[in-house]
C-alpha cells in the first residue's frame, strides 16, 4: 500500500540522480462548462475570461475532456484512484471514500463514521478497497501535497490537509438517493429562480478567503532556499461556479450580448430520463425568456469571476519565479447544464454538464513541449492521476519521456505524451481514443452511462434492461452540437457497436444493479425501520407533491427489493 511509503523523503527539485523535477500547480474549479473555453466552440464567445485564455496560450487545451461521473464526489473520487466508479464504489455525493486511504489498514474517514457510523464504514470500505490516491501516489514519487480549498473526496484526506473543504460525504443518509428507482417523478429542488441573485454583492465569500492562503503558500515556497527546496504540488480549488446563481454588475461586465437561448425540444419528444430529471430539477414548468437568460448570463458571471480569483493564484505564482520550473494544471469536476436541454446543475452526459475544461502549461523554462495548442483528442478526468505522477517525475531538461512509474489498476492514461512536440518513444497514448462514463445518483431514476467514439456519443440507461420506453441515445456531437436529434434509429450499426464498446469498459447492467443495490442496503439500513406513517412522511418531505399513487410505487419497490419501480 502507498501509505506505507510516506516515510521517504520528499524529493529536491533536483533528484539523486541530478534530474530537475518540476513543481505542480493544480487550479481546480467546479461546475464549469467545457466549452466555455474551447475556442471551436460557439459557447466560448459569451464570457471572457483572460487567465484562462492566456494559461492555454502558453499550453495545451485540452478540449475534448469528460468527467468519468458527472457529479462532485463521484467526479472527484474518480480523479483522485484514476479509477471508474463502478470499480471505486463511490455512487454519489452521499459516499465518498470510507477509508482512510492515508492511514490505509481499517482506519476510515472520520466524517464517514458521523453520518454512517464506523461499522457501515468499514464494510463499504471493504467494498471499496481503495488503496492510493493521487496525493499517495505523488508522494510515492517524492512529490508533497498541499491541498487548498473543495476537495469532496473522503478517504481520510481532510484529516491531513487542514486547508482543505468538504468531506465527499454530503448531508448523510439521503432518500432522494437511496430511493431514486422507486421512480417517484416529483420535485426535489427549490425553484431555479429562487436560486438566481445578479445582485449580490458579497459573492462567495469562501473562495475569495481560499484564494489567498493558496498566494501566501506561493510566497511561503518562495523563502526556501533552492538547496533545501523539495518539490511541491500546490493544490487551490474553489466552488464556483457552481450554483447557487449568484453574481453582480462587476462580473456581468464580462459575459457578452450574445448568450442565446438553449435549443430544447417538444416536452412530448423527451426522452423519459430526461423527463424524470427536468422534473425533479424544477425545470418542467414554463419560463420566460428574461427568466432563461437571467439563470445563463449568472452563471456565465460566475465563470469569469471563477478565472479572476484562480488568476490571482497563477499571478503571484509567476510573479515569485516558479513559471520556469513549474507545471500548472487548471480543470473543472464537471459542468453545468445551465437550462440546456431543461435542466441546471449537473447529473446527464450532454456536453453542458459532462464536458469540462482541462489545460496544462508546462514549465516556460521547458522546451520540445506544445504551447497555444488546441488538443481534440478525447480525454477523461481519470487522466488526471497518471498525468501528474508523470510531470512529477519528468527531467525539465531531458524532456517528456515514456515509461516512467504509474500505480498499478489505472483506469486513465498519462496525457503528456500530447504535450510533447513530438510523442515520445514508447508512448502508448492512443490515436483513436475513447471515453465512457456513468451516473447512479440523485435527480435520476436510472443508471446512465456513456461513451464517446470520434463524432458520436451514445448513451444507455440500466433501466433499459426492463422497461422498453429507456431506449438508447446517439447523438453525432459534431454535427448536432446541441444534442437535439437523437439518431439511434437511423444509425443502429453505430449503436451496436458502441454499444459493445462500452460494456468492454463499463458492464453497465452489472454495474447498475450493484448500485442500485447499494443503495437500497443503505436505504433499509437508515430508512427501512421506520413505521409506515414514519416513513411515508420523509418521502413526501423530500418529494413534493407526493401522493398516493407514489406511496404505492414505494411500497413495490421496497417489496421488489430495488427492483426498477413502474
Amino acid at each position: 500500500m502507498l501509505s506505507s511509503l510516506f516515510a521517504l523523503a520528499l524529493a529536491a527539485p533536483f533528484d539523486a540522480a541530478g534530474k530537475e523535477r518540476g513543481n505542480i500547480l493544480f487550479l481546480m474549479c467546479d461546475s464549469m462548462d467545457g466549452r466555455v473555453l474551447d475556442p471551436t466552440s460557439d459557447v466560448s464567445s459569451r464570457v471572457e475570461m483572460k487567465y484562462f485564455r492566456g494559461l492555454a496560450a502558453d499550453g495545451v487545451n485540452f478540449v475534448r475532456t469528460y468527467a468519468a461521473n458527472p457529479q462532485c464526489v463521484p467526479s472527484r473520487t474518480t480523479m483522485f484512484t484514476g479509477r471508474h466508479t463502478h470499480e471505486i464504489k463511490a455512487w454519489s455525493n452521499s459516499m465518498g471514500l470510507a477509508g482512510d486511504v492515508l492511514k490505509g489498514g481499517d482506519a476510515v474517514d472520520r466524517k464517514c463514521v458521523t453520518d454512517y457510523g464506523k461499522k457501515t464504514c468499514e464494510r463499504i470500505a471493504r467494498q471499496q478497497n481503495v488503496t492510493f490516491t493521487m496525493t499517495g501516489s505523488l508522494h510515492h514519487v517524492g512529490m508533497s501535497s498541499h491541498l487548498f480549498g473543495k476537495v469532496d473526496v473522503g478517504g481520510g484526506i481532510m484529516q491531513e490537509n487542514t486547508h482543505a473543504t468538504m468531506d465527499g460525504f454530503h448531508h448523510g443518509p439521503d432518500l432522494t438517493i437511496f430511493g431514486r428507482t422507486a421512480n417517484i417523478e416529483r420535485v426535489t429542488h427549490k425553484d431555479v429562480m429562487e436560486d438566481v441573485d445578479d445582485k449580490d454583492n458579497f459573492v462567495h465569500p469562501e473562495d475569495w478567503k481560499m484564494f489567498p492562503q493558496c498566494v501566501d503558500k506561493i510566497k511561503e515556497f518562495s523563502k526556501v532556499s533552492k538547496e533545501d527546496a523539495a518539490q511541491w504540488m500546490l493544490y487551490c480549488s474553489v466552488n464556483i461556479p457552481h450554483p447557487a446563481f449568484q453574481t453582480n454588475a462587476t462580473w456581468l461586465a464580462y459575459v457578452n450580448d450574445n448568450v442565446p437561448l438553449p435549443a430544447w425540444n417538444a416536452k412530448a419528444d423527451f426522452h423519459p430520463a430526461d423527463k424524470y430529471m427536468s422534473i425533479s430539477k424544477n425545470i418542467w414548468r414554463e419560463f420566460t425568456d428574461k427568466e432563461v437568460l437571467k439563470v445563463r448570463r449568472t452563471y456565465y458571471a460566475m465563470c469569469a469571476e471563477t478565472d479572476f480569483i484562480l488568476g490571482q493564484v497563477l499571478k503571484a505564482l509567476d510573479n515569485h519565479g516558479f513559471a520556469e520550473n513549474t507545471w500548472v494544471v487548471f480543470l473543472s469536476d464537471h459542468g453545468e447544464n445551465n437550462m440546456e436541454h431543461r435542466q441546471i446543475l449537473k447529473n446527464s452526459h450532454y456536453e453542458a454538464s459532462s464536458r469540462v475544461p482541462m489545460i496544462i502549461r508546462p514549465p516556460m523554462g521547458m522546451t520540445g513541449v506544445r504551447r497555444g495548442a488546441v488538443e481534440t483528442s478525447l480525454t477523461s478526468l481519470l487522466d488526471v492521476l497518471p498525468t501528474l505522477v508523470d510531470m512529477a517525475q519528468t527531467d525539465l531538461h531531458a524532456g517528456i519521456k515514456a515509461g516512467n512509474w504509474q500505480p498499478k489498476g489505472l483506469d486513465g492514461l498519462s496525457v503528456l505524451p500530447l504535450v510533447a512536440e513530438t510523442p515520445p518513444h514508447g508512448s502508448k497514448y492512443p490515436a483513436d481514443r475513447s471515453v465512457a462514463a456513468q451516473y447512479h445518483a440523485n435527480m435520476g431514476n436510472t443508471g446512465s452511462f456513456m461513451y464517446r467514439s470520434g463524432d458520436w456519443k451514445y448513451i444507455a440507461f440500466g433501466r433499459g434492461a426492463t422497461d422498453p420506453t429507456y431506449t438508447a441515445q446517439l447523438f453525432n456531437v459534431t454535427a448536432d452540437p446541441d444534442e437535439v436529434h437523437d439518431v439511434a434509429a437511423a444509425y443502429p450499426d453505430v449503436a451496436a457497436s458502441l454499444d459493445a464498446a462500452l460494456r468492454k469498459v463499463i458492464p453497465y447492467d452489472a454495474a447498475d444493479a450493484e448500485a442500485r443495490a447499494s443503495d437500497f442496503a443503505m436505504f433499509e439500513e437508515y430508512f427501512g425501520g421506520k413505521s409506515d406513517a414514519a416513513l411515508r412522511k420523509k418521502f413526501a418531505s423530500n418529494f413534493k407533491g407526493f401522493d398516493d399513487n407514489d406511496w404505492a410505487k414505494v411500497k413495490a419497490w421496497v417489496a421488489s427489493k430495488a427492483q426498477y419501480g413502474a
